[in-house]
C-alpha cells in the first residue's frame, strides 16, 4: 500500500466491480465535464467525480485482487484519454502539459515504474478557482 488514503480504502466498503468499468466511467464523466462548462459548479462536481473514479478503480483492483498488467494499461490509457478530454477546452498550457505527461507514460511503461504528473488534481484546484471567481 502506498499511503494512508490507500489504507483507509482497504477497510472501506467498496463495490466489487470491474476496475476497467470504473476507468471507462471516468472518461464518461470527463465528457460530461466538458459539456457542462457553462455551469461551473456542476462541471467542478463532475471533475471531482473523475478524480474519485480514478482513485476508486485502483482501490477496487487492489482490495479485490484484480490487479494485472492489462488492467494497468487500461487504467493508464483511460487516465490519459480523460486528461485529453478535460484539457482540450483549456488548450494552453494544460494540453501541452498533457502531452508531456504522455511522454512520461511511455517512459514509465518502458521502465516499469509509475512517473506521471498529477495534472488532473492540479487542474481541479485551478478550475475550482475559475468557478469561484466567475460567480463573483
Amino acid at each position: 500500500m502506498r499511503n494512508g488514503i490507500d489504507k483507509i480504502g482497504m477497510v472501506m466498503p467498496l463495490p466489487n466491480v470491474s476496475p476497467n468499468a470504473l476507468s471507462g466511467l471516468s472518461i464518461v464523466f470527463s465528457l460530461l465535464f466538458v459539456l457542462t462548462l457553462g455551469q461551473p459548479f456542476v462541471a467542478l462536481a463532475l471533475l471531482a467525480c473523475v478524480l474519485l473514479l480514478d482513485w476508486l478503480d485502483g482501490m477496487v483492483a487492489r482490495k479485490y485482487g484484480k490487479t494485472s498488467d492489462e488492467g494497468y494499461i487500461v487504467d493508464v490509457a483511460s487516465d490519459r484519454l480523460s486528461e485529453a478530454v478535460v484539457f482540450l477546452p483549456f488548450f494552453f498550457p494544460w494540453f501541452f502539459l498533457f502531452s508531456f505527461n504522455c511522454i512520461l507514460v511511455l517512459l514509465a511503461v518502458k521502465r516499469n515504474i509509475h512517473i506521471i504528473l498529477p495534472l488532473r488534481h492540479v487542474f481541479l484546484v485551478f478550475y475550482a478557482f475559475l468557478a469561484l471567481t466567475s460567480q463573483t
